[in-house]
């Protein structure tokens, strides 16, 4: 899974996603809720909730795939299309605030 930058200047690929978790911390004076992929910082929010919908979003497409149903051949020489499921490249962009 790639995954953009809050800021939009960097890329990462996480090949396994072991964990995505959030956190509070203090920077300055104000609490932010810290995104963390593997222990990796990616994004900060201002509120527990906003960190939380993000972290859906990320569950959401990390879990996306594509499903084939499969069909019965149409014309004479062609050959039944099986079910089948394909894990397909995901890119998810950390959202601004």
């Amino acid at each position: 899974m790639l995954i953009v930058s809050q800021d939009k200047k960097k890329v990462k690929k996480y090949n396994n996603i072991i964990t995505i978790s959030y956190d509070s911390s203090y920077e300055t004076s104000e609490k932010l809720w810290i995104i963390s992929i593997d222990g990796e910082d990616v994004a900060h929010y201002k509120t527990e909730e906003r960190a939380k919908e993000v972290l859906q979003e990320i569950a959401t497409k990390y879990s996306s795939y594509l499903k084939l149903e499969g069909e019965p051949a149409i014309l004479q020489g062609q050959t039944d299309t099986k079910p089948n499921i394909f894990n397909i490249p995901k890119v998810y962009e950390m959202p601004e605030e």
